[in-house]
């Protein structure tokens, strides 16, 4: 057997109150149970309008992981970074530092693109920003800032042609 107010009052009744409301408490007491009479009534009360569209942080969040997705995927990155960065590699013809620089150039502009629209994401972010949109934003800009650089130590490394 329930006691509470809400079983004994009728439908559309506000539940009265059993303290007396100060003066600055009296909007905050009138909005509660304008709500909760709509509750029981069974008004739909309208929602936060959301945030959304295509110029928003959660669109730039998910681009930048969608730009940096084929960088994660792709080892040839890092491959190419153990090949040149660490190891003396020797020659190459021509043709093959053409091709590897075309991978490394291509695989740092994905990254730094990436970078560039996750921190526009976290610039437009705001205290009604989902928080899966600044979670993604903040790991596209730290993956992809390390993408960046071992992209430009790759680039520095690979030998002329030879």
């Amino acid at each position: 057997m329930s006691t509470s107010k809400e079983d004994t009052s009728t439908p559309g009744e506000a539940p009265a109150s059993s303290t007396s409301p100060d003066a600055s408490d009296t909007s905050d007491t009138s909005n509660a149970s304008d709500a909760s009479g709509a509750f029981v009534s069974g008004t739909p009360v309208s929602p936060v309008p959301a945030l959304g569209g295509v110029f928003s942080a959660e669109s730039f969040s998910g681009l930048g992981l969608l730009l940096l997705a084929p960088v994660l995927v792709n080892s040839r990155l890092f491959t190419l970074f153990a090949w040149f960065g660490l190891t003396d590699a020797g020659t190459a013809t021509a043709e093959e530092v053409a091709l590897f620089n075309a991978e490394i150039t291509v695989a740092g502009g994905l990254s730094a693109l990436a970078v560039l629209v996750g921190a526009l994401s976290l610039f437009l972010g705001n205290a009604r920003t989902r928080a899966w949109a600044r979670w993604g934003a903040s790991a596209t800009v730290l993956a992809g800032t390390v993408f960046v650089i071992l992209a430009v130590i790759t680039l520095v490394s690979v030998p002329a042609a030879g």
